[in-house]
């Protein structure tokens, strides 16, 4: 068993020299010509000009100090080092709540979310309502160091989630949030630690399908992902097969990283005010600058293979997990996702409460944080008394 003193103080810095050489790299750019200013064939060269020159003038100093206002912990768990960001309430009782981050996202999409969840009395809320938030990187992604060859699955990463937790943090008790990856991490621990977990949230979740028989609403979300991943998936087929084919290209070249990545944060993003994605853009030069200096956009890839090469990935459906489960369905997405109708969440979960968003997309922590910060408030007040 650990203990508390597992988990260290660390500070995550940027190297000089990567920087440097960053600049370097962003100024010599070779940019096909332009074309469509449209994004139905990918990223227009326009747009991305433009996201380099913001890259190459971004203040990381300023970034830096940023992220120097959280406090850093790295743990090392069966031989698997994390990162992790553990920020403490300001309540009466505040509940331990794990939250799990995506791709092509980082812990620093959690950035705005943190103080409305660890003080609410700050921003208006109830005390009552305070979280002790703990926002681990992934294996591979940013800060953390890379899973073994072949990858970790979702079960494996949340066996180490819960032993972050309990073992290193010392909640024998928490609450957990997961979207995109983060989902089915999160769906995974209530499966497994069913004793630990009080109550789960999952934003957007993506739902596999069941043997049949399927109701109307299932059959029809089943036609529109079919779709959807034959028009918008081929970036998870290419992570799932070829990895390190991609991982080569993208390790290589900071425009073809904020291509890829970019690409992706426009179109699953809700549409803001003024028209542009609701993430802002010094979120999305950090989010490229971790993945850049830290090296693990190929390493940030092998969820998708292990996922696809483990025979016991899916969900098993008709055995619900009697975990309290909360879902928020968030759209508003350039290029929207698919929703699923609740009788078919039921499947795999003890469905608690189910709302649809018309905004929020597929980072709602970035575009609405005090819209999630709310609903966190709201799917957990139940069960803080069943700690």
């Amino acid at each position: 068993m650990g203990s508390a003193l597992d988990a260290e103080p660390v500070r995550v810095t940027f190297d000089e020299d990567v920087l440097n050489d960053l600049r370097e790299r962003l100024g010599r750019s070779r940019l096909p010509a332009p074309d469509a200013r449209g994004w139905e064939r990918g990223v227009p060269g326009h747009w991305l000009g433009e996201l380099l020159g913001d890259w190459r003038a971004f203040d990381t100093s300023r970034f830096q100090a940023r992220l120097d206002q959280l406090t850093h912990l790295r743990a090392s768990l069966d031989g698997q080092l994390l990162h992790l960001v553990h920020a403490p309430g300001r309540g009466p009782d505040p509940l331990p709540l794990l939250l799990t981050h995506g791709w092509p996202g980082s812990f620093c999409e959690y950035l705005d979310l943190l103080p409305l969840l660890t003080d609410p009395q700050a921003h208006g809320g109830d005390p009552a309502d305070a979280f002790t938030v703990v926002v681990p990187s992934l294996p591979g992604f940013g800060f953390s160091a890379p899973p073994p060859p072949g990858g970790l699955g979702a079960d494996a990463v949340a066996a180490l989630w819960h032993r972050l937790m309990t073992d290193c943090l010392g909640y024998p008790r928490y609450a957990a949030h997961g979207s995109d990856l983060g989902a089915g991490i999160t769906a995974r621990l209530a499966r497994a630690h069913a004793d630990a977990v009080v109550g789960i949230h999952l934003a957007t979740p993506g739902l596999p399908a069941p043997p049949p028989p399927w109701t109307a609403a299932e059959e029809a979300y089943f036609a529109e992902t079919e779709t959807w991943t034959a028009e918008e998936g081929g970036y998870a087929h290419q992570q799932a097969t070829k990895p390190w084919t991609l991982g080569a290209a993208l390790h290589d070249s900071p425009s073809g990283l904020a291509a890829w990545i970019g690409e992706k944060i426009v179109a699953w993003s809700s549409t803001a005010s003024d028209g542009q994605p609701a993430f802002d853009r010094n979120l999305l030069l950090g989010t490229l600058t971790v993945y850049w200096a830290t090296g693990t956009i190929t390493s940030s890839m092998q969820p998708y293979w292990a996922h696809r090469h483990s025979s016991a990935s899916a969900l098993p459906a008709g055995d619900p997990s009697p975990v309290s489960t909360a879902v928020s369905v968030f759209g508003g997405e350039q290029v929207p996702f698919p929703k699923p109708p609740r009788e078919l969440a039921e499947r795999y979960f003890t469905v608690t409460s189910w709302h649809e968003h018309d905004r929020g997309g597929h980072f709602p922590a970035a575009a609405e944080p005090q819209l999630l910060a709310q609903t966190l408030r709201d799917a957990f007040r139940p069960v803080r008394g069943t700690r």
